[in-house]
């Protein structure tokens, strides 16, 4: 038995030897393959009956030694993989073809298989998603859903029962709103905001990005006049967004980064920051941009179709110029917008210190050209730059002068069945030198209506008296409406009523007609029923704490209802925060409040009443903006609350 065991040593260690070639070491055998991809995701996007996308790459590698044999397999009849086998190293090309996949996200998986081999499977996950096309058949396509503000659709509007979506447009609500309290002593968010453009199953919203430079401390934008807060807003990012409805959610599509700004802050706002307004026509989305210009944007891409400078080959200052408020189209696809430049802010404030240096009337055709008319060519009676005629108890200027006429800022042109387009004019330096303005479609003036010296409510009854005027400030985003008659509505503040403002009406030559008192922030909605209208807007008792008023009127300003916020978390309940109305086929009205909810208010009622169709809390009470409305081809409600955009409906 020893021998044996010997022997066996022996031999043994003697093979060790040979197996190292015959000098020293052990025999290492060659490495395992090892299967590696270059990745485990892919993505792509695309529409419905458009192209499929570009093929995206993985490479498989082969991590360990020897040789790697795979074979690459879909999972889904719209993921192809190629080659489906082969060799490591290899470039496998991924593909995606829409074919007649529905709208929304996609998944599916290329599994990499290498038989008895470490990594094997290799799953590559794939996301496909799928847009729908664009629709082309705008519904609440602007300010005011129509070219004349009405603010009327021809649907029955939706209950306001449930939340159907909701999505932050505005991340800077809080650092924005700390600026103010630290200044006024209230958190409030003194923004002006897009009407939710709706255009079939599409929404087109304002979404924000960019930095806000909050200040330290809070308020030094006003007590110190510091580079901070509403005095660099332009640090901000305008965006337009495209969302659609897929499965019931509402879905971003694309985004279109704009490179418009807002004017500088100084003493013509103080601290309210002007809207940013675009507009859906010609099937196109229009977007306001720097320098007086717009962009074009294709819908199913959301790139630039073309970029849109009625300014060209003039001697503007571009970084002074603005589009000063919403773009509005006519029933042509004519697109009508205003314009301001103002003086170089190096220089001193530019609502105080230096006159307007430009200012214009915009119509750009569905063909791009375009056309622009000067405001001092469509207020010619108005008194010179230089003049010192102006109402000299709303004069902000040097010397006391008028300041040339410009436009108010966010203002937008309500066009008249006939063409006629409606704008507000008032003197740089001077609030109270204000007119509404009608100018026939080929740009040239048709009158203007001067709106000092016209209510008597100011003195408590007729002449002999001083008469109250309405003036045109750029806090506000009051914009005219065309009425079925004619007439036009315009929303003017007055400083003397509690800062309620006056709902001025003229008619379609520019005589005035008469004034309800209430118009501030104002756009009044127009239901049109049994062959007349009434209209509607709302009516806040700021000085008294109270009451709080939607109210509707007939033809001649005459109050046919009222409806009371008696929400009783305060004691005479919450103003409304609503710039512009939305009202359904029926008449019914949805309003915003400042206890954080959205309204619905039915017709039947005479005098005062507090019982609304339906109410529903959003995201928070008090500090919330003055927003407006819309409503959607399926009745749903599109509303806004502290920097969210919601859905709302049954």
């Amino acid at each position: 038995m020893k021998r044996f065991a010997l022997i066996v040593v022996t031999v043994t260690f003697c093979t060790i030897v040979v197996g190292c070639g015959g000098s020293s070491g052990i025999v290492t055998p060659p490495p395992a393959p090892v299967l590696s991809i270059s990745s485990t995701s892919a993505s792509f996007t695309a529409v419905q009956g458009g192209a499929n996308p570009a093929a995206a790459s993985v490479t498989v590698s082969n991590a360990g030694g020897g040789t790697l044999t795979f074979s690459a397999t879909s999972d889904s009849p719209w993921l192809a993989v190629t080659p489906t086998n082969g060799t490591a190293p290899q470039s496998l090309q991924i593909s995606a073809a829409v074919g007649t996949l529905p709208a929304g996200m996609n998944t599916g998986h290329i599994t990499i298989t290498a038989a008895g081999v470490t990594g094997s499977p290799a799953t590559v996950t794939v996301g496909f998603f799928v847009a729908p096309q664009p629709s082309e058949t705008p519904f609440w396509a602007q300010w005011g859903a129509n070219p004349q503000h009405a603010g009327m659709v021809a649907v029955t509007g939706q209950n306001a029962v449930h939340k159907l979506a909701d999505i932050v447009y505005e991340p800077f609500v809080n650092q924005e709103k700390a600026e103010n309290a630290a200044v006024f002593g209230e958190a409030e968010l003194t923004a002006h905001y897009q009407a939710p453009i709706v255009d079939g199953n599409d929404v087109y919203a304002m979404m924000k990005t960019g930095t806000y430079n909050s200040c330290v401390p809070a308020g030094a934008w006003f007590t110190q006049n510091a580079a901070c807060g509403p005095n660099t807003w332009n640090t901000m990012i305008w965006n337009e967004a495209r969302f659609s409805w897929i499965n019931n959610q509402l879905t971003q599509i694309w985004i279109f980064v704009s490179d418009w700004k807002p004017e500088p802050n100084g003493n013509g706002l103080e601290g309210w920051e002007p809207v940013f307004h675009p507009l859906d026509a010609n099937n196109f989305i229009y977007v306001p941009g720097a320098g007086g210009t717009i962009w074009k944007v294709n819908k199913t891409t959301g790139a630039a179709a073309s970029h849109i400078n009625p300014f060209s080959g003039t001697n503007i200052t571009a970084q002074n110029t603005y589009v000063a408020g919403p773009l509005s189209a006519d029933s042509q696809g004519n697109i009508y917008y205003t314009v301001i430049e103002l003086a170089d802010p190096s220089m001193g404030d530019p609502w105080t210190a230096n006159d307007a240096q430009g200012a214009w009337l915009v119509k750009v055709k569905a063909d791009d050209t375009s056309t622009i008319a000067t405001f001092a060519s469509l207020v010619p009676a108005a008194p010179a730059a230089n003049s010192t005629a102006c109402p000299a108890e709303f004069t902000r200027g040097p010397n006391g002068i008028c300041g040339s006429q410009r436009p108010g800022i966010n203002i937008a042109p309500a066009i008249a069945p006939d063409g006629t387009i409606y704008i507000g004019s008032v003197a740089h330096f001077n609030s109270g030198q204000a007119y509404v303005v009608a100018v026939n479609s080929n740009m040239t003036p048709k009158w203007t209506a001067a709106m000092q010296s016209l209510l008597t409510d100011a003195c408590g009854g007729a002449p002999p008296c001083i008469l109250g005027t309405g003036l045109i400030i750029d806090l506000a985003s009051s914009s005219p409406t065309v009425v079925p008659d004619g007439s036009v509505l315009f929303g003017a503040f007055t400083d003397y009523n509690g800062g309620r403002g006056h709902l001025l009406k003229f008619d379609s030559l520019g005589n005035f007609q008469g004034a309800f008192d209430f118009g501030w922030d104002s756009t009044p909605a127009i239901y049109v029923h049994g062959g007349t209208y009434s209209i509607v807007i709302k009516d806040n008792h700021y000085e008294t704490g109270g009451p709080y008023y939607i109210t509707q009127l007939n033809p001649g300003l005459q109050i046919e209802w009222q409806f009371q916020n008696t929400n009783p978390g305060q004691a005479n309940g919450y103003e409304w925060c609503i710039n512009m109305l939305a009202v359904d086929m029926n008449g019914t009205v949805y309003a915003n409040s400042e206890d954080g909810s959205i309204y619905v208010i039915p017709q039947g009622h005479t005098g005062i009443f507090t019982q609304p169709q339906s109410s529903l809390f959003l995201n928070l009470a008090l500090g919330a903006a003055y927003t407006p409305l819309s409503i959607g081809p399926d009745g749903r409600l599109y509303t806004q609350n502290n920097g969210h955009l919601f859905a709302v409906g049954n």
